[in-house]
């Protein structure tokens, strides 16, 4: 079109400079190039009351656009102002729409983290993949913070700015291009930085979104929080009953839910897992409240039908644990945690992967802290010969990466289990 206008009305330079959004430019004609001539007359290009951008013509020689030049150039002025106000509408409806699936993505994935720690890191991944952010900060009330990407400043500098509930901050912070919101109740924050341009208005408004997603997502973890608690009271009681009954048991049960979790994070297993082991080590002998007295305090050895009894408890504490609800996973690991490898335990005889990772690794706890604590039948094993026997049934009784695994733990004496 620019071309054509300079055809008909007969000019010798003619280009168009303007801004179609916050992050586009346009230029046309002889506007690329970097000087615009001296003599050259200029025509805004308006978007109501808003200068948006500027064409110009000019003829050599200096000479000045006649009338008919001067009036074609400002008919095509106002054409190009409509076409780059069609293509901002067009712009900022892309940009909506990319900004309104960013928010519904955070909201649908916030919507599944229930552990409040979670909660800010995956904010912070995810808008800054999606909002094109080299670094990311979320400033806590409580004065601790969580970051994410280069953020090129220290985030405690962030907290002297003052932010406003209304309408987001747009500045630049240690050298990058900034936009931060308030976050929760009090002094939270949340930033973005960049260094390649300037955060849109656009962007801190589906930022603003995104932080009513993550202040909602802190209320939900809060309540899941204070139900966890509730349910660990509930725990403790349960476990309390084998307190009751057997001594032993109830200090077995705290040395194994150390050295479970201890295998858990030398893992790297998932937050789930952490969950699972932890309470499931806790209960994993709960079921035998559903033992008689005479089996489970006998001083000597069990006999056939004894043992019979004994191997009932992993079914039975799966039953009780299986009323809470939530537990599936939990009550799945109590009751394959006397499965062996090889497939040779019970009460399945399930093989390999198909025993839950925290049943693995309850077995492994389990057995140690049994072969070196002191039963009415026997004296304990030394740590060493403890190690020695998970070592040699590595791939048949054990999962061999969770025996590798407590082994690098470092013991050195069957008294820092009661450390840990």
């Amino acid at each position: 079109m620019i071309s054509e206008a300079r055809h008909h009305l007969d000019l010798d330079g003619i280009g168009l400079r303007a801004s179609v959004s916050e992050r586009i430019e346009v230029r046309a004609g002889d506007s690329t190039e970097a000087r615009i001539p001296q003599e050259a007359e200029e025509f805004p290009l308006m978007r109501g009351k808003i200068q948006t951008g500027m064409l110009w013509g000019s003829l050599n020689d200096g000479e000045s656009l006649d009338a008919e030049q001067f009036v074609g150039m400002r008919a095509v002025a106002g054409f190009c102002s409509l076409v780059l106000e069609g293509a901002r509408a067009r712009e900022l409806a892309a940009v909506r729409a990319a900004h309104g699936s960013m928010v519904q993505l955070a909201s649908e994935a916030l919507r599944k983290i229930l552990e409040e720690d979670r909660l800010y890191k995956s904010v912070l991944v995810l808008t800054l993949e999606l909002m094109d952010a080299s670094g990311g900060a979320v400033l806590l009330e409580d004065g601790e913070g969580v970051t994410a990407g280069d953020i090129g400043e220290d985030p405690a500098e962030y907290r002297g700015i003052t932010l406003s509930k209304k309408k987001p901050w747009i500045g630049s912070l240690g050298g990058r291009h900034a936009v931060g919101i308030p976050v929760g109740r009090e002094s939270g924050a949340l930033f973005l930085v960049r260094e390649s341009r300037p955060h849109t208005t656009e962007e801190g408004a589906s930022l603003k979104l995104v932080a009513r997603q993550l202040d909602r997502a802190r209320e939900r973890a809060e309540l899941s929080a204070a139900r966890e608690k509730a349910t660990l009271d509930t725990i403790a009681a349960l476990a309390a009953t084998l307190e009751t009954r057997d001594g032993i048991t109830g200090e077995h049960i705290r040395r194994t839910q150390g050295l479970a979790e201890r295998i858990v994070e030398a893992l790297d297993l998932t937050s789930n897992s952490v969950r699972v082991v932890r309470y499931a080590s806790v209960l994993h002998d709960i079921g035998k409240v559903g033992i008689p007295d005479a089996i489970l305090n006998k001083p000597g050895k069990l006999d056939e039908n004894e043992w019979e009894f004994m191997r009932r408890h992993p079914r039975i504490g799966a039953d009780i644990v299986d009323q809470i609800e939530g537990f599936e996973e939990i009550s799945a690991a109590i009751i394959a945690h006397h499965e062996r490898y090889d497939g040779g335990g019970y009460p399945f005889g399930l093989k390999g992967e198909e025993i839950p990772i925290e049943a693995r690794i309850i077995s492994v706890v389990d057995t140690y802290d049994a072969m070196t604590s002191d039963r009415p039948y026997r004296r304990a094993l030394s740590h060493d010969t403890a190690i020695a026997e998970l070592s040699r049934c590595a791939g048949t009784q054990f999962d061999t990466r969770v025996v590798e695994a407590f082994c690098s733990m470092g013991l050195r004496d069957p008294k820092e289990r009661e450390d840990d």
